[in-house]
């Protein structure tokens, strides 16, 4: 899929279940609350994709690819603190 998880720092294989369970629901979340431009940069960027090929494939400035993901991780952020509560 589009994580990158060493499963093998797990011990446990349950906490590999929970950890495979945890990422589908911040995975879910996202696809929610992301708009449909900072959701294709973030699956450009977890592949590995410069910010000059990613304003390429998406047709904008590399300003706002970085915009976009300054944008995700405040997002990201928030939703991670607000399932910590």
């Amino acid at each position: 899929m589009y994580h990158q998880t060493d499963y093998n720092s797990f011990s446990d294989p349950e906490d590999l279940i929970i950890s495979k369970e945890e990422f589908d629901d911040i995975e879910d979340k996202m696809r929610e609350i992301l708009s449909p431009l900072e959701w294709k940069v973030l699956m450009a960027y977890l592949e590995g994709k410069s910010y000059q090929e990613m304003a390429l494939e998406l047709n904008r400035h590399v300003k706002s690819i970085d915009n976009a993901l300054q944008r995700v991780k405040r997002k990201l952020e928030r939703y991670l603190e607000k399932r910590e509560h």
